[in-house]
């Protein structure tokens, strides 16, 4: 027995895997941190630090393992928006998400990442500052798309 369709079935887009990662990768990183905390508050002298918190060492440690990924999605980001709203566009199923704004709006977090590491060369500070600005619109997104197409 086949699943009926759903309006979202018929848009041949999977760039929304690529949106959808970006809240996901985001919680990750957040449950890594914790745990990475976790470890350091058991043994505080494991590395040398100048950061008197736990928490604030835990996310620069974080941010080695999980670094690059950031950056690639928050890249991405902007690009999965725009060529996801195409698609839906091309498959007409009555919503019509404004791809150029949405596109743009995705673009801040790349900005943001940008100018960060511009003024303070610190990547870490700027990955951070990249995923605050594209995470909530990733979340808006999805749930948008969900309303709209029942997919995601």
């Amino acid at each position: 027995m086949q699943r009926p369709k759903l309006s979202g079935d018929r848009v041949q887009s999977r760039w929304w895997y690529w949106i959808a990662a970006v809240p996901v990768v985001f919680v990750f990183w957040v449950v890594t941190v914790a745990w990475v905390a976790f470890a350091i508050s058991l043994e505080p002298n494991i590395f040398s630090s100048t950061y008197d918190s736990p928490i604030v060492h835990a996310a620069l440690v974080s941010l080695v393992a999980v670094g690059i990924p950031f950056a690639v999605l928050i890249a991405v980001f902007p690009f999965a928006v725009f060529q996801d709203t195409q698609a839906i566009h091309r498959a007409e199923q009555g919503w019509e998400p404004p791809s150029g704004n949405y596109a743009l709006t995705g673009l801040l977090g790349l900005a943001a990442a940008v100018v960060v590491w511009l003024l303070t060369s610190d990547i870490s500070s700027a990955v951070i500052a990249g995923f605050v600005l594209s995470v909530p619109f990733a979340l808006y997104y999805l749930r948008e798309r969900h309303d709209n197409l029942g997919v995601p």
